[in-house]
């Protein structure tokens, strides 16, 4: 619903108001959007700064445990960048959420989304491995979800790669034109970086030997 902008957040978004495709309307749902954040304190904060710097009205944060004395802090900071948004710690489950964006690759960090509740939630998922090579899955609704997709997308990580910080923020702008819906929704696909390039393939569900819960009507060969 359309909830219309002040003078002031007109002036404080102007830069990405004059984006093609985004616009007050696109500022008015990155406004009302809620977003749960998911990574390692390192690998969330310069996401969670451009996404608060966007506008996000809702962005939940969720740090493996090693991390939780940092959440605090990356709180306070985030809040403290734009008063428009509220930044807290995650709950564990999708409910009201428009967007998971979950960063990392290794062990710690994966089973922060390893849960059915939100790997095959209808809620869309980008899913960021910072491994060699880094990729992004952008997953806008299910089926298929990281469990049943066809490609391993939950492996843990093996060597992080050097371009992991750009492959981040190159996430990071992949949910903000979800978010806004900037652009048409995309099918599931997957971006496998190699250094700055990018190539791109579509992501399918495989065959299954038993359904998955992301896909409950599933014909099973």
């Amino acid at each position: 619903m359309a909830m219309g902008l002040s003078n002031q957040q007109i002036e404080r978004y102007s830069r990405q108001i004059i984006v093609p495709g985004v616009g007050g309307i696109g500022q008015e749902r990155l406004l009302s959007a809620r977003l749960m954040l998911a990574g390692t304190a390192t690998d969330v904060a310069p996401v969670l700064a451009y996404m608060v710097g966007a506008g996000v009205g809702e962005i939940q944060v969720r740090l493996p445990p090693s991390d939780t004395a940092e959440l605090d802090s990356l709180i306070t900071r985030a809040t403290e960048l734009n008063p428009d948004v509220v930044v807290k710690a995650g709950a564990e489950g999708p409910a009201g959420l428009n967007l998971v964006l979950a960063i990392g690759g290794d062990s710690e960090t994966s089973e922060l989304i390893l849960l059915p509740r939100l790997l095959c939630a209808d809620v869309p998922l980008i899913l960021v491995h910072l491994d060699e090579p880094a990729s992004v899955a952008i997953l806008p609704g299910r089926p298929p979800c990281p469990l049943c997709v066809d490609v391993d997308l939950i492996e843990p990580s093996k060597r992080r790669s050097d371009n992991a910080g750009f492959v981040a923020m190159i996430a990071a702008s992949e949910a903000f034109k979800l978010l806004a819906r900037s652009a048409p929704s995309p099918s599931p696909t997957l971006l496998e970086f190699s250094g700055f390039a990018c190539a791109t393939r579509q992501l399918r569900q495989r065959p299954l030997g038993a359904k998955c819960a992301c896909s409950p009507n599933l014909e099973v060969e």
